[in-house]
C-alpha cells in the first residue's frame, strides 16, 4: 500500500485506488458472513464506493465526544445526530456511521458502527463543503434514520477499536502521500535551481537553496524509512499507535515545509496556478488537520511514552 500511495502522492490528479484501504481494513475486521456478501465482496471488487461518518460539529479530533445517538427498537436502530467533514458522502453506496449506543460507557464500550445504505430515509446530505486544495467534504443530518439490526457492523458497543484501525490505515496512507508530494517538490527544485540565475549566479549556488535541498532529501529519506517501519510492524500485528502518530506528524509537517521552500525557490511563479505547488500545499494543509491534527498526535506520542 505504501509503495502505491507514495506514487499516487506525486500527482495532484484526484484518484483513489479502489477499494479505499482504510474502510476496507475496518470492514475486513468486523463484517459477519451476511455483511461479507452484501458489503465487503462488492467493495473489494471495486463495484461500490464507501464513506465513513465520524466527526461531528464540536467533536472532531476527539471521537469520544460524539453525540450522534442510536437507539434500538425491535429489529431496527433509530439514529439521530449530525456528521461533518465526510468525504464522498453524496457518491457513496453505503456509509459506515459511528454512533453512541451507550452514553455511560462512551468510547470504552458505548460506540457502535452501522452500515447505512445510500437513499435510506433520514440520511440527509445537507451541504457540500469546499475545502482548500481542491477537495470537498459533506455534512450529514440524521433524522430518525432507521437502520436494520442486520447492519450493525461488528459487536454493539465495540466500534471504537475498529474505527481506530481505519484511522491508523489512513494515517499511514497520508504519510505515504506526503513522501510522494515532498519528492516531487524536491525534484522540481533540483530541475529549476540550476536554470534560474539571480545576481549573476544560478540559484543552485546559493547556500539557502542548497540547504533546503539537503534538508528535504534527508527528511524524505527519514520519513520513508519511518513509514515502512510502521507498515512492517502492522504486518507483524504489533502495537504501532505511537509510530503512526509520529509519521502523521513528521510526514505532514515535512511536506508542508518542503513544498513551501519549493514555492519560495520558484519565486513569483511559485505563487501561480500554472504550477501544481499551490494545490500540493492545499492538500498538505488539509492533512495537517484531518485524521487528527499535529498537536493531538504529539500529545498521543508523549502520553504513550510517559505511561511506559
Amino acid at each position: 500500500m505504501i509503495g502505491v500511495e507514495e506514487e499516487i502522492g506525486r500527482t495532484v490528479t484526484p484518484y483513489v485506488l479502489p477499494p479505499d484501504s482504510p474502510n476496507l481494513r475496518m470492514l475486513s475486521a468486523t463484517v459477519n458472513e451476511d455483511q461479507r456478501k452484501r458489503y465487503l465482496a462488492p467493495y473489494v471488487s471495486g463495484r461500490t464506493i464507501s464513506a465513513i461518518g465520524i466527526s461531528e460539529p464540536g467533536a472532531g479530533a476527539d471521537p469520544a465526544a460524539m453525540t450522534t445517538r442510536a437507539v434500538r427498537q425491535g429489529d431496527e436502530w433509530i439514529i439521530n445526530g449530525r456528521k461533518i467533514w465526510v468525504s464522498r458522502a453524496a457518491e457513496a453506496d453505503f456509509t459506515i456511521l459511528m454512533a453512541v449506543t451507550d452514553r455511560v460507557e462512551g468510547s470504552r464500550g458505548g460506540i457502535s458502527a452501522f452500515l447505512v445504505d445510500k437513499g435510506t430515509p433520514g440520511f440527509n446530505v445537507v451541504r457540500r463543503i469546499p475545502m482548500i486544495g481542491g477537495a470537498f467534504t459533506y455534512e450529514i443530518a440524521l433524522e430518525d434514520c432507521r437502520v436494520p439490526h442486520a447492519n450493525l457492523l461488528g459487536k454493539q458497543g465495540q466500534g471504537f477499536a475498529p474505527m481506530q484501525l481505519r484511522l491508523s490505515t489512513r494515517r499511514v496512507q497520508m504519510a505515504s502521500w506526503c513522501i510522494g508530494l515532498s519528492q516531487r517538490s524536491l525534484e522540481m527544485m533540483l530541475e529549476y535551481a540550476p536554470q534560474r540565475r539571480t545576481f549573476g549566479a544560478p540559484l543552485s549556488e546559493r547556500q539557502a537553496i542548497q540547504w533546503w535541498i539537503a534538508d528535504a532529501a534527508t527528511k524524505i529519506h527519514a520519513c520513508r524509512l519511518m513509514t515502512y517501519d510502521a507498515a512492517w510492524k502492522i504486518d507483524q500485528g504489533r502495537d504501532v499507535r505511537s509510530e503512526i502518530s509520529m509519521i502523521k506528524v513528521f510526514g505532514t509537517e515535512m511536506a508542508w515545509e518542503i513544498i513551501d521552500h519549493a514555492m519560495q525557490t520558484f519565486g513569483a511563479m511559485g505563487m501561480t496556478k500554472e504550477l501544481p505547488l499551490q494545490l500540493m500545499a492545499g492538500m498538505v494543509r488539509n492533512m495537517r488537520i484531518y485524521d487528527g491534527p499535529t498537536e493531538v498526535h504529539r500529545w498521543v506520542v508523549a502520553r504513550n511514552l510517559l505511561r511506559r
